[in-house]
């Protein structure tokens, strides 16, 4: 007659994960990971680890490393783009106010951690990934664009700016604040003379605003 087991010989998992949770569970490993070790040297073994599951699993969700790469940039930036343009499709005050809410909402967006980490992965790296970048370009930098590209025409149209080319400002405002997030958190430590984050984003807006703004009629002299 077989013996039979005792409760306490009977090994139960601890816990375990849903089955709908584990995709979110590996994007936030793979941000994590890439930002550590590149685009180039992360392994989906190390992004299957560093999530708790196996590499079975991960390849269950995602069959190659670009496809782990495209799904993590969407769900960790489509919320933010979606907001941005969702602002500025339904904004009703001055343009003026609009591009300073936009301006700092992005400035604050750039300057978290998984942001910046992100950013640094796809300066340094993406241009030896081409159908990657170009994708990237497409989803996340062109759609940004368009955004800024949307607050200039509106300003423009209601007499708030003056005529500047859409698409150069447009590209500046985002140079402007990505590079000085990234200056910030990576070389400001070596800076004499650091600048804190609030007086950045106030720079930023006062030289953009001086740029694209309809400058003010001359005051009438009496004879």
């Amino acid at each position: 007659m077989p013996r039979r087991r005792s409760r306490s010989a009977v090994k139960h998992p601890r816990w375990q994960r849903r089955p709908e949770a584990r995709p979110e569970e590996i994007l936030s490993a793979a941000l994590e990971v890439f930002g550590e070790k590149g685009f180039a040297r992360t392994r989906l073994e190390d992004v299957a680890q560093r999530a708790g599951v196996c590499k079975g699993t991960l390849y269950l969700y995602f069959p190659s490393k670009d496809d782990l790469f495209r799904a993590m940039v969407t769900a960790k930036l489509e919320h933010v783009l979606a907001s941005a343009e969702e602002v500025v499709r339904n904004w009703e005050g001055n343009t003026t106010e609009l591009l300073r809410r936009f301006t700092a909402d992005y400035w604050e967006v750039m300057n978290q951690p998984m942001y910046l980490r992100l950013a640094r992965l796809v300066m340094s790296e993406l241009g030896n990934f081409p159908e990657l970048a170009r994708w990237y370009y497409q989803e996340v930098i062109l759609r940004l664009r368009r955004v800024i590209e949307a607050i200039l025409a509106r300003g423009i149209a209601a007499g708030e700016f003056r005529p500047v080319p859409q698409r150069l400002a447009a590209r500046g405002l985002q140079m402007l604040v990505v590079h000085l997030a990234q200056y910030r958190h990576f070389f400001q430590p070596y800076d004499p003379a650091p600048i804190s984050s609030e007086e950045m984003l106030a720079g930023i807006i006062d030289l953009y605003l001086h740029g694209v703004e309809t400058p003010p009629a001359p005051l009438a002299v009496e004879s």
